[in-house]
């Protein structure tokens, strides 16, 4: 079966995901379609780490809007015999595509998280409406999504929830070959020996609220000083949060170490932190948080959170604040360091829920399963 799956760029993810599907799946003949060449920092694309076939595609932006002028052709000439697409509200082209494949009675799967970060907008509610109405079936990432197309009148029979996941492979080998000496001896060489480590790995922008742990910090160091807060990533905030951590005297409490993508340096911070926060609209850092059995902490917001937030069980692998309440976070921080028996549930949680449920084994099968039943549709 030749399958082809379009997407808007090839992140790190996306790729072990398809990775993953010719692995398990040998028989399939995966075409990936995607903006190969755009310096976005999510274009991840390096042909030696794909196993399955990456075709570019040219992607055109004109205020906000995004056209695919080739992609109709490149299907034709490709003759895949199914077509999943992208759930991107953005790109109109692919959705006049997908009303050419209704018209012509092909059945093909549209795949995305189905639901806007912020709450519904009439032009997402519409978009979301047409493609539910043309795909013979949609997959969402969680089952916010699949909840969000039936509120909007797509049918529930046609919506499956595959899931979200990392190759959780990569973290357990990196937190097996650690050894406690490794550990201690990292800790020393940090300056962070005695310290409890809060740890963000998260790119500094502002849909991320990364200024949020910085004011519940300024809060709980008042009480102890023996917290050092580790925030890993890039982004437009980065100055800005320089400032108020020396506003507030806190340079000897944070770290900005800047972006880190190799794993075997990031893999040491994971297992030294007793905590990984992201103050709202957490991704797919908390898979790789809980790999680690790492406790996550973040908001409980209803219409600022990812797909990502549905792997989360309160009290169970996490905790969660209320929304935009610093206060409320630095309890909850200093909860996780001060009761000893929740942070030892919390990780062992943590770490179960990928092992046993999200990991990317269970997403592609079940991304497979139903693209094989459209195939036989």
């Amino acid at each position: 079966m030749k399958l082809c799956i379009i997407q808007a760029v090839l992140p790190l993810y996306a790729i072990a995901f398809f990775n993953r599907i010719v692995e398990l799946y040998p028989d399939i003949d995966l075409v990936v379609l995607a903006d190969l060449k755009t310096s976005q920092p999510l274009n991840q694309y390096r042909q030696e780490i794909c196993v399955f076939r990456a075709l570019h595609l040219d992607n055109i932006e004109h205020f906000g809007v995004v056209f695919r002028p080739g992609i109709l052709g490149v299907l034709r000439s490709l003759q895949p015999d199914i077509v999943i697409f992208s759930g991107s509200t953005r790109d109109l082209s692919q959705l006049w595509v997908m009303f050419l494949f209704r018209l012509s009675g092909i059945a093909f799967g549209a795949w995305g998280m189905f639901h806007r970060v912020g709450g519904p907008r009439f032009v997402s509610k519409l978009y979301y409406r047409f493609v539910g109405m043309l795909a013979t079936c949609c997959l969402t990432y969680t089952r916010t999504g699949a909840t969000n197309l039936v509120n909007i009148g797509v049918s529930k029979h046609k919506i499956v929830v595959v899931g979200t996941a990392i190759d959780e492979r990569i973290p357990f080998a990196e937190a097996r070959a650690l050894t406690p000496e490794a550990l201690a001896t990292f800790k020393l060489d940090k300056g962070v020996n005695g310290k409890h480590i809060i740890l963000q790995v998260v790119r500094l922008s502002r849909i991320k609220r990364p200024e949020l742990l910085i004011l519940a910090a300024s809060e709980l160091l008042i009480k102890r000083k023996d917290f050092v807060f580790i925030l890993v990533g890039d982004g437009e905030m980065r100055e800005e949060l320089e400032q108020m951590i020396a506003e507030r005297n806190l340079q000897d409490n944070f770290r900005l170490l800047g972006a880190i993508y190799d794993e075997s340096v990031l893999s040491y911070w994971y297992m030294c932190a007793e905590a990984f926060v992201v103050p709202t609209f957490i991704g797919l850092s908390a898979h790789h948080a809980m790999s680690y059995g790492v406790p996550v902490v973040t908001d409980d917001s209803l219409d600022s959170q990812g797909s990502e937030f549905d792997i989360l069980a309160e009290g169970l692998n996490s905790l969660t604040y209320r929304e935009g309440d610093t206060h409320d976070l630095a309890l909850v921080l200093e909860r996780i360091i001060s009761d000893k028996a929740l942070q030892a549930s919390l990780s062992s949680n943590a770490r179960r829920t990928v092992e046993l449920i999200h990991n990317l084994n269970n997403k592609t099968h079940r991304f497979v399963n139903h693209v094989l039943e459209l195939n036989h549709s």
